[in-house]
């Protein structure tokens, strides 16, 4: 999957391809733990990774898990903890004003104190991109690193339509989505309003358990239309996510 690169034309020059290669490189290095992490994610066992990225991936699947009562995804975190690290090395490098690193439904990025990101049309899920930009969350951020990821029906088999994450890391963000995902439970019968908002309780408040344990900064839940919200998002921003209610 191609890696998409937020605000590159403020890089140095050769800073972008630096950055592109380092990341390929790093998915050649951790092929076989992803491998792996797939595997227990099928199986539901406990993996033993070998390089420091992955492991250090884990510890934070454990802590996520014993704060939210459920085991997230880790191979998907890995992906997203390989943005964190590619980001991590061209910043020490070239200390960029802003800097985005972008792979399907994760984002790592980084912000000076007074950046913010711009409309761009370019980026891989325009879904992970809004919630970033949604008003409150990047304000909130400035100064500092963090990631987004989103899950979504179509790609995870979800119960709910979507869950966005923002945290201090991408592979943070993935192994909140993901838990999260696994609290809900879809409605049956009539999806009455209240069904709705019922069947996105259980996910609302592991995210409120994850934000209160440091996990996460804030998240949003959506099914039919409806939705949640936790931590400092503008809800009115995320016209991707379909919502036209939120609490």
């Amino acid at each position: 999957m191609a890696l998409a690169l937020l605000c590159a034309g403020e890089l140095p020059e050769q800073e972008s391809a630096t950055l592109r290669e380092e990341f390929a490189s790093l998915r050649t290095a951790h092929a076989a733990d992803r491998a792996l992490l797939a595997a227990s994610d099928d199986a539901g066992t406990d993996p033993l990774p070998q390089t420091d990225i992955a492991r250090e991936m884990l510890s934070e699947a454990h802590a996520i898990a014993a704060s939210s009562g459920t085991r997230p995804l880790m191979a998907p975190a890995l992906d997203a903890a390989l943005l964190d690290a590619a980001l991590q090395a061209s910043v020490a490098r070239s200390s960029p004003h802003r800097l985005g690193v972008a792979q399907g439904k994760s984002i790592s990025y980084a912000l000076a104190q007074d950046a913010a990101f711009p409309d761009l049309a370019d980026v891989p899920d325009g879904m992970t991109f809004e919630l970033l930009r949604s008003l409150d969350a990047p304000i909130a951020l400035k100064g500092e690193r963090g990631g987004v990821s989103v899950v979504t029906a179509e790609n995870w088999s979800a119960s709910a339509e979507a869950i966005g994450v923002v945290a201090r890391t991408a592979a943070l963000a993935a192994l909140c989505a993901s838990a999260i995902e696994k609290t809900i439970t879809p409605p049956a019968g009539e999806l009455s309003p209240e069904v709705v908002w019922d069947a996105l309780g259980n996910g609302a408040r592991a995210a409120s358990a994850l934000r209160a344990a440091g996990h996460l900064k804030s998240a949003v839940l959506t099914f039919r239309g409806r939705g949640r919200m936790i931590g400092p998002v503008d809800g009115d921003r995320l016209l991707r996510f379909g919502v036209s209610n939120w609490r």
